[in-house]
């Protein structure tokens, strides 16, 4: 399994003042230059294969290669790009791999789910184990009547305040 790129961001600012920001018809040329690309996908081997004939400007179905494919899956030019990372396996099925966003011309990783969710109930267990750790050093155990919580002084000279009014 390949390794998450969740924590690096890429920006190329020469590319965008070179081409002039990011268009829907540019957009995946972009992300070609960043470190998610994978080079041996079908869009890098069409590319290959096209750059010097007269087909480079010819529309192919990547639907009918099989193997890794980039995919502009949603679009809200010129701010917001979202990148679907598939393994095609026949014309109709595509599994999704990994995705991906460029925001403002910054590329990023998302996160999956799992890594999510895992982060997040991680630091719930830390918070429950912190409570746990203060409860604990209000707490004290006897033998015979078990755990009582421990009384400050405050506690202590109010009750026999209230002891002396009765």
């Amino acid at each position: 399994m390949a390794k998450a790129l969740t924590s690096i961001e890429w920006r190329s600012d020469q590319w965008l003042f070179q081409y002039g920001g990011l268009r829907p018809d540019n957009v995946l040329e972009y992300f070609s230059q960043s470190p998610f690309w994978d080079s041996s996908s079908n869009n890098a081997v069409l590319k290959m294969q096209t750059q010097f004939n007269d087909l480079q400007h010819s529309s192919y179905d990547l639907k009918n290669m099989i193997g890794i494919e980039f995919s502009v899956t949603h679009q809200e030019p010129p701010s917001l790009f979202i990148i679907t990372k598939f393994r095609r396996s026949s014309p109709t099925k595509a599994t999704p791999l990994a995705v991906y966003y460029i925001s403002d011309g910054n590329a990023y990783e998302a996160p999956t789910l799992y890594s999510i969710i895992s982060t997040r109930v991680l630091s719930s267990i830390k918070r429950v184990e912190e409570a746990f750790d203060i409860a604990s050093k209000h707490s004290e155990f006897h033998p015979s009547i078990g755990y009582t919580w421990k009384k400050t002084e405050e506690q202590k000279k109010a009750r026999l305040a209230a002891l002396k009014d009765l």
